[in-house]
């Protein structure tokens, strides 16, 4: 990834604002397809997961249907829930090219909704990437764990894959503008994306800025523009909002092998089960 750090990113000819409704991502649904869509280092997991506990599964924070679209290629049953319809317009249309559509139901609705979610209860709820991050105070967190706990059936166990809050990562927070990556689409146009990040250590937040600017063949420069917070959590701290949420045991590791968590680890994940094993 470049390091390059800027004051500002370049002025564009052209600025659109993506935050609409209180929705930062209702403009970015192919942009944010563009660095996300070919992560898979989480799928292996889920799939895992997925054949031995069985359906129906629920994502919430689907998002465009990165990991709802693997899990129903691979003939599961799958239920998303994202408070984004244009997310939701592209997962629709990447389940319909992939001819799995029947498999998944898609719902506009907060994560808190996970309880009233058609096609439970059920076996696997997953928060998947940062998902459980994008629940902005603690207060939401607990209430989406709570809706998690309410969604799953007595077999059911939570999947909680977040960042791992070490003063490393934190500190490196800093608001500077970065360019993180550039991507040359089909169609002749480059897009470049920038980002700012600060971090409020009192709120455990993370203040992102987003810019994604797209050059068109004549030379245009536009620019999609985004804001939202991300509220990190410690691992005490989930594992005490999990037994707030009636879960009964849960297991951490640092790595989408289930490797043992400690310190240095990139990744939080936690599983948490309704039943004692």
């Amino acid at each position: 990834m470049p390091s390059a750090h800027y004051r500002n990113p370049p002025e564009p000819r052209q600025t659109s604002p993506a935050q609409e409704a209180g929705d930062p991502y209702g403009a970015l649904p192919e942009l944010y397809d563009l660095e996300h869509a070919s992560f898979a280092d989480d799928i292996d997991l889920y799939l895992r997961l997925g054949e031995v506990i069985g359906d129906p599964i629920l994502e919430l924070g689907c998002g465009t249907g990165r990991v709802l679209a693997r899990l129903a290629e691979a003939g599961h049953r799958v239920t998303g829930i994202d408070r984004s319809r244009p997310m939701l317009d592209r997962a629709r249309a990447v389940l319909a090219e992939s001819g799995n559509s029947e498999l998944v139901t898609l719902l506009k609705a907060e994560m808190t909704a996970a309880g009233s979610a058609p096609g439970g209860p059920f076996g696997l709820v997953i928060l998947s990437l940062n998902g459980l991050m994008h629940a902005a105070t603690q207060a939401e967190q607990r209430e989406t764990l709570i809706a998690s706990r309410g969604a799953l059936d007595p077999r059911g166990m939570l999947v909680v894959d977040a960042l791992n809050p070490s003063p490393e990562l934190l500190v490196g927070f800093d608001g500077r503008v970065q360019h993180e990556g550039s991507w040359h689409r089909a169609d002749g146009t480059r897009v470049d994306r920038f980002a700012a990040r600060s971090h409020d250590a009192a709120e455990q937040r993370i203040d992102t800025e987003l810019w994604y600017d797209r050059i068109d063949r004549e030379g245009h420069l536009h620019r999609v523009a985004s804001s939202f917070p991300m509220r990190y959590v410690f691992p005490s701290e989930l594992e005490l909002l999990l037994e707030l949420a009636g879960f009964v045991e849960w297991k951490r590791y640092g790595s989408y092998d289930l490797d043992p968590y400690d310190d240095s680890s990139e990744r939080l994940i936690v599983t948490a089960e309704v039943t004692p094993s």
